[in-house]
């Protein structure tokens, strides 16, 4: 493991060393030597919980999830590629499996819990134990290989600094044209159907107000009619007829946080799409012709 911070020492700020020729590099970055100020930085706090019982690693004989082999890599590694070159990261903690390359480009690993919620108790208390708890985390799942730098970049910087959690939602139709063969679970609100995003940026006090939630919303996470119980009957009744909001639902949350609260409707399908089962394996072929069909899709002609 290497020392505290040893990964994200530059000599020159981490955007001087992307080519500037690059598409990825989000329009409004800060150009070395400018004078424009960086983007605050995040944590990102990786939950790569679970072992060799997951569905996906049992199916190919992988000892955790997030070693999965993927194109001659594990599967996590394709997210810390895109976390590593992110100019909005300052530093990954990584919770759960990893290789020895792995462990080598982060700034800390620890084990993961048997349960979401656990992985995420154990990262959040790395965190502060590290003495950097008052940073603001950007929890990402493992299992996302198309995400890359820029999504995560563009993610951060329309978070903003004003919120105490925000959580995208991804379009039913961006995730589809972007990703047919992968099947998710959707919620249908007044402005048309979404999914969950598979990263959230929060305050890490926020985090622990949240932790009995990711347990419930772990085990509902096929069952929204039941997680939308849990919030009470009165998101019941408009997730059933379609009528709810997102500002409905980020008050809700927020009144049980105790936090403001903010969801972004994104047409971002990297944020969206994750791999559970071996038959969504074909999908990763995508992974040849780059990491943002957001992009790719607005350089194709009318």
């Amino acid at each position: 493991m290497l020392p505290r911070g040893s990964v994200r020492a530059r000599t020159l700020p981490r955007y001087a060393w992307r080519d500037v020729k690059n598409e990825s590099i989000p329009d409004d970055a800060p150009v070395a030597g400018s004078g424009a100020p960086a983007p605050e930085p995040v944590t990102a706090l990786v939950l790569a919980g679970g072992d060799a019982s997951d569905a996906l690693a049992a199916a190919v004989g992988a000892p955790a999830k997030a070693l999965v082999p993927l194109k001659g890599r594990p599967l996590g590694a394709y997210v810390l590629d895109a976390l590593h070159e992110a100019v909005s990261v300052r530093r990954i903690v990584w919770v759960g499996a990893a290789d020895a390359e792995m462990r080598a480009r982060v700034d800390l690993v620890v084990p993961g819990g048997p349960r979401l919620a656990d992985s995420l108790a154990i990262g959040l208390g790395a965190v502060a134990a590290d003495g950097t708890g008052g940073e603001r985390l950007l929890l990402v799942s493992a299992d996302i290989p198309w995400l890359g730098p820029d999504n995560v970049d563009r993610f951060v910087a329309e978070a903003g600094t004003q919120h105490d959690l925000v959580y995208p939602v991804v379009s039913r139709g961006a995730c589809e044209a972007a990703f047919p063969s992968l099947s998710r679970t959707w919620v249908r609100l007044a402005g048309g159907e979404v999914t969950g995003g598979n990263v959230l940026l929060a305050r890490p006090e926020t985090l622990r107000a949240l932790l009995p939630w990711v347990d419930l919303a772990t085990r509902d996470r096929k069952a929204p009619v039941r997680l939308a119980w849990r919030l009470g009957p009165g998101v019941l009744i408009s997730l059933l007829t379609g009528r709810a909001t997102l500002p409905m639902l980020e008050a809700r949350v927020g009144r049980l946080l105790g936090a403001e609260v903010r969801a972004i409707a994104s047409d971002d399908a990297t944020l969206g799409s994750d791999i559970d089962r071996i038959e969504q394996l074909p999908a990763t072929l995508r992974l040849s012709e780059g990491s943002d069909p957001v992009r790719r899709d607005e350089s194709r002609p009318a």
